[in-house]
């Protein structure tokens, strides 16, 4: 199963605060026809960091939306061109954004399975170094897909 193609990948993207991060996957999201609602993302995206920050560790956040109007699970990824505040474990700022956007009727299945991967992979620090050196979008869906597979 492929859930991240390479234009679900955005490298270089200048953003400037957490919301506007979570603005711009909503939107992309609604760009891709990956969702038929935008501002329902966004609201999913916010009352999920409300309940606790998705900003991990080394420069990774993992924010993800439940919600009826997502249409496919899919994984987006932003490399940010400069780092932004996400309230994160360690307290360094956000390179990296793998957000999960997640159809509701799979909330308690695919959205576990795949927090789970992504959350172990991000303990692995080969493939966060990977990540934020690959420059290119399909280099890195290729590179996350496999990881995914394995995981």
């Amino acid at each position: 199963m492929v859930l991240v193609n390479a234009t679900n990948v955005f490298i270089n993207i200048e953003l400037d605060t957490k919301a506007s991060a979570l603005q711009f996957l909503a939107e992309s999201a609604q760009k891709l026809r990956l969702t038929t609602d935008s501002s329902a993302v966004l609201t999913s995206f916010d009352d999920r960091e409300k309940e606790g920050s998705t900003g991990m560790m080394d420069g990774f956040a993992i924010p993800h939306a439940k919600n009826a109007t997502i249409t496919e699970a899919s994984v987006l990824i932003v490399k940010t061109k400069n780092p932004i505040e996400w309230d994160s474990l360690d307290g360094k700022p956000t390179e990296v954004i793998i957000a999960l956007l997640i159809p509701e009727q799979e909330a308690g299945t695919t959205h576990l399975k795949l927090l789970s991967k992504v959350a172990r992979l991000l303990m692995n620090s080969e493939f966060k170094q990977q990540i934020k050196q690959l420059d290119s979008e399909t280099e890195i869906a290729e590179y996350v897909n496999q990881r995914l597979m394995e995981a």
